[in-house]
């Protein structure tokens, strides 16, 4: 008899990736990740960064680590959510992270879980 973990491995794939943030000093850095977790797909979000790391005044590095999953391309999705963090269409909604200046992920450690 087949698992319902196994059907949901096949048709479900989580992967993982590491990205970097920028935001505003004035948005707390906890309330930025709890957006960034209600974006569509997006299942953990993680704050890797080192307490040592030296921080500009104005602003905030954050390296995270995301897990999603999808049905389809891990690369298509991760522009896509890109795109969700950093957009903002008001006529339609706003789907922009508040605090969020700019968000980078590094292709090189997207892999499957």
């Amino acid at each position: 008899m087949i698992k319902l973990t196994n059907i949901l491995t096949e048709i479900l794939n989580t992967y993982q990736v590491e990205a970097y943030m920028l935001t505003d000093r004035e948005f707390n850095i906890t309330d930025v990740l709890d957006q960034v977790r209600a974006i569509q797909k997006i299942t953990i979000v993680r704050n890797l960064t080192p307490p040592e790391y030296n921080q500009p005044v104005n602003a905030e590095y954050t390296l995270v680590s995301i897990k999603f999953i999808t049905r389809g391309d891990a690369k298509k999705d991760m522009e896509k959510i890109k795109q969700d963090i950093l957009t903002s269409d008001r006529s339609k909604n706003d789907l922009r992270v508040p605090g969020v200046q700019s968000f980078k992920y590094k292709p090189e450690t997207l892999k499957r879980l």
